[in-house]
């Protein structure tokens, strides 16, 4: 199993991307959770966003997490552990699934961090494609923080593959527009929703600052942050970030730009909530 991962990585993560994105779309439509507009340019922009992420990864780091895993595997923490493999796979998944959850903490509570995390905000509709916009210079510092956390662990590559299939599946699931109904508020014990993660996206700067998780909902719980029901019902709940103008690519690509500068020293990050708003 673990030499047919290695040697279909790009087929298993095309057909995991393709089956995971076909599935929710459908789903979208069938069970949507609030009513969206038109899609194609935001689809566009999002896709673009997230293919031009892949490539500039790649350009960075050639082969990507998996290459630096092969050549550094066992030189961290795992190296010093004797344990079964499947035991190796799920502590590393657990690791790496906290480093994901501080990473998205410290995008939202440091003041230069926050700019470049505003782009994937500040949309205000959420839908699966929703999982794929994200910033280049965002791309490139959560590259770093997963780097180097392959490093110190020493994790084999075959579990950099499936959690970064795991990775991609879920942020498309977490920003999905489906309503899961009674199901999402149980699956809550365990992991991240789509409930969950809209609430995130939250306009009130309360809101957004709650629910940080990938996609085991349990950081959240043991820091503090986590939050079940918004303010108000999901679906009229205010998402983005205000004073963002929607616009294209070139408008996601700008945003940190113009993003104003006085947030960032008074409120290390993103604007207070208004005093009328909670």
């Amino acid at each position: 199993m673990i030499d047919f991962i290695s040697q279909y990585e790009p087929i298993l993560r095309a057909l995991a991307f393709t089956a995971t994105l076909g599935l929710l779309c459908a789903s979208e439509i069938f069970f949507p959770r609030r009513l969206l507009g038109a899609r194609f340019g935001r689809w566009r922009t999002n896709f673009v966003l997230g293919a031009g992420n892949i490539f500039v990864m790649r350009f960075v780091l050639p082969g990507g997490l998996v290459a630096l895993a092969f050549h550094n595997y066992g030189g961290g923490l795992v190296g010093r552990i004797d344990a079964p493999f499947w035991l190796e796979m799920l502590g590393c998944f657990i690791i790496l699934d906290f480093v994901i959850y501080a990473q998205h903490v410290a995008f939202h509570r440091a003041g230069f961090l926050w700019p470049l995390h505003a782009t994937h905000h500040a949309e205000q509709t959420l839908d699966v494609s929703s999982g794929l916009r994200f910033h280049p210079f965002e791309a490139l510092v959560s590259l770093a923080f997963k780097a180097a956390a392959i490093l110190a662990l020493g994790v084999h590559p075959v579990c950099v593959i499936i959690f970064e299939i795991l990775l991609s599946s879920a942020s498309l699931f977490t920003h999905a527009n489906i309503d899961l109904g009674r199901w999402d508020a149980r699956l809550q014990a365990v992991f991240v929703t789509p409930d969950m993660h809209r609430l995130h996206h939250s306009r009130l700067h309360d809101e957004s600052r709650r629910n940080f998780g990938f996609c085991l909902s349990v950081w959240d719980k043991i820091f503090g942050t986590y939050r079940d029901r918004p303010h108000v019902n999901h679906e009229t709940l205010p998402l983005g970030v205000e004073g963002f103008p929607q616009g294209g690519l070139i408008e996601a690509l700008r945003h940190p730009a113009r993003y104003p500068a006085r947030y960032l020293v008074r409120h290390g990050g993103q604007p207070p909530d208004p005093p009328d708003a909670k």
